[in-house]
C-alpha cells in the first residue's frame, strides 16, 4: 500500500458525536465501538444530521476523533465517532467538541480497512514524523472517512490527519 502526505492548514471547527474510552492502541477497541455504534443506530442518526453534506473543513462524511491533545504520547484517550456540525439535535447522548485550528499532515492510503488506516498511521509516526522537521501538536488526531469509492477497487477511503507544528532547530 502506498501512503501519500500533504500539509493543510485549517481553522477550528465543531464536531458532534459520541465518545468512548480507549485503553492503549489495540485496534479491536476501535472496531468494537464502530460496530456497537452501527448496531444502536448512531451512524444512521449522524448521517441524518449531516443531511448529505460533506464536512466543510475535512470533506469527510464521518470522523474518528482521537482526543490525545493533552498528551499525544499517552495512548489511552477518549475516542469519538462524529460529524462536522455546528448544530444541535438528534439523540440525547451526543456531545460536542471543538477541534482547534491546526496545521495537519494528511496521510492517505486507499485500501481495505482497518489495514489501510493502520498503514497510514504507522508511516506517519515511524517514517514521516521523525524526518519531517515537525512534531505532534496539541490537538486531536483525526480519521477522516471520505465519500465511498464506488469503484470497489480500493474500498473505504480514509485519511489520517496528524496535527503538527514545526520543531525549532539548533536549540
Amino acid at each position: 500500500m502506498t501512503v501519500t502526505v500533504a500539509l493543510r492548514s485549517r481553522g477550528a471547527f465543531t464536531v458532534l458525536g459520541r465518545s468512548t474510552w480507549i485503553s492503549g492502541q489495540e485496534v479491536a477497541q476501535f472496531g468494537a465501538f464502530w460496530q456497537s455504534s452501527a448496531a444502536d443506530g448512531l451512524l444512521i442518526d449522524l448521517e441524518r444530521l449531516r443531511g448529505g453534506a460533506l464536512g466543510p473543513v475535512t470533506g469527510g462524511v464521518i470522523l474518528g476523533v482521537s482526543r490525545v491533545e493533552a498528551d499525544p504520547a499517552n495512548r489511552s484517550f477518549a475516542y469519538m465517532i462524529a460529524i462536522e456540525s455546528e448544530r444541535s439535535g438528534g439523540r440525547g447522548d451526543l456531545e460536542r467538541y471543538q477541534v482547534p485550528a491546526a496545521e495537519w499532515a494528511v496521510f492517505s492510503c486507499p485500501g481495505p480497512m482497518p489495514e489501510a488506516l493502520v498503514t497510514a498511521e504507522r508511516y506517519a509516526f515511524e517514517a514521516w514524523l521523525p524526518a519531517s522537521g515537525y512534531r505532534h501538536a496539541s490537538a486531536p488526531e483525526l480519521e477522516v472517512y471520505l465519500p465511498d469509492d464506488r469503484s470497489g477497487a480500493t474500498g473505504v477511503i480514509c485519511e489520517f490527519w496528524l496535527p503538527v507544528e514545526g520543531v525549532e532547530r539548533g536549540a
